[in-house]
């Protein structure tokens, strides 16, 4: 690239077929996503070594995470390891709770004590509500005040009937009418024949329980009590509905600063690919050297400068698309976060996206309808063409 204009000796070169165009499309974006990903790390190295603000974002976040698990075990609907500082998975609250339930009833009477030697499983269910009993029966009860929605879901009684439907316990009878938590002996003997044994059918004075079949109708049945017990904690016990609020709000003051993170790292990016790359490389980016091409100024004389900053603006605008896969490879299940995140009098950062997509389309278009130059958006708006080199 010379200061003085200069006819490019590529003018008169075959302009790239559209495969090309493509394929320079796809090189490009690939060095920008890995050029945006190593910025967004060094950024974010940057920001959280420097920003007062952003680790105070991240105190409060976990401030809140402890406060709300707090409260999910102060309920007993969550079981929570202090020592580890963990909570338990809901298969092993489930696990506990059945095994709780066979042990109660059958005391010393267990095939082998051994799997019943875990740290939330008990054999007091006759005397000690325990998790959703504990919940319905006592927490509840003694929280009515902090709870929004005036429902009657509460007590001893309403806990009682709706285990018992929803394992319709009227026409299996796994449990005795008046000795609920306490199980039927004889489906207990098998769930424990189950439990010790792996026995998944169980012959009992004569009548075969489907032992495996009982456990998998019980779980679900307490997996459902769970999830609505823990639905209702969440939207209708003031204490957590304000954790939660107080936790969003963080977050999503954290997305934003992640946001404009992400922006700075993705200008870096385009600036590395599309300016510093063609600076070196007599204004020819990393793709079309790739691909043994030409750039040159649309009226056949070489690159001028501005050509170089026009096209890294645009490339700005239509690549920008590209910055999902940053979020995606950075963050997984939680990019649908940042794409909800409100940046600004309800522009929402998802919208972005679409007018990127949107660009890249027209783009294209322009590409398919110029069969003479095929010249893409980008080329367009920087005044450029990309040429065969031979």
């Amino acid at each position: 690239m010379q200061n003085k204009v200069v006819d490019s000796e590529y003018q008169f070169n075959s302009p790239f077929s559209v495969s090309k165009r493509v394929m320079q499309f796809l090189i490009d974006s690939l060095l920008l996503v890995l050029a945006t990903i190593l910025a967004f790390q060094l950024t974010e190295v940057c920001f959280g070594a420097w920003s007062t603000r952003l680790r105070g974002l991240n105190a409060s976040m976990e401030q809140c995470s402890r406060e709300i698990v707090g409260q999910y075990t102060q309920a007993q609907l969550m079981l929570y390891d202090e020592q580890t500082q963990t909570a338990a998975e809901d298969p092993v609250q489930g696990e506990a709770f059945l095994y709780s339930l066979v042990l109660s009833t059958l005391g010393d009477g267990v095939s082998d004590a051994a799997p019943y030697a875990g740290e939330h499983i008990y054999g007091d269910l006759a005397e000690t509500e325990r998790s959703v009993l504990y919940y319905y029966g006592t927490f509840k009860p003694a929280h009515r005040e902090a709870f929004s929605g005036g429902d009657e879901a509460f007590g001893a009684e309403y806990i009682r009937t709706r285990f018992l439907t929803g394992c319709d316990n009227a026409a299996n009878g796994y449990f005795a009418e008046e000795g609920f938590p306490l199980l039927d002996g004889d489906v207990a003997a098998a769930l424990d024949r189950l439990i010790c044994f792996g026995e998944e059918r169980v012959q009992i004075d004569g009548i075969v329980y489907p032992a495996a079949e009982i456990y998998v109708e019980l779980y679900e049945t307490f997996h459902d009590i769970l999830r609505e017990a823990r639905s209702e904690l969440s939207t209708q016990y003031a204490p957590c509905v304000q954790l939660q609020a107080d936790f969003s709000a963080a977050r999503e003051q954290l997305i934003a600063f992640r946001i404009g993170e992400l922006a700075l790292a993705y200008a870096l990016a385009v600036c590395i690919c599309f300016l510093l790359v063609p600076l070196c490389c007599k204004g020819q980016t990393a793709s079309v050297l790739f691909l043994r091409g030409r750039c040159i100024h649309a009226s056949g004389i070489r690159l001028r400068w501005y050509n170089l900053v026009l096209r890294a603006l645009a490339e700005y605008l239509i690549c920008f698309g590209n910055v999902i896969f940053v979020i995606l490879l950075n963050y997984g299940r939680y990019a649908s976060y940042f794409l909800m995140c409100d940046l600004f009098g309800g522009v929402r950062f998802y919208m972005l996206f679409l007018a990127a997509v949107a660009l890249l389309l027209a783009s294209f278009v322009c590409l398919l309808f110029d069969r003479r130059g095929r010249r893409t958006l980008a080329d367009r708006m920087s005044l450029t063409s990309v040429r065969e080199r031979e």
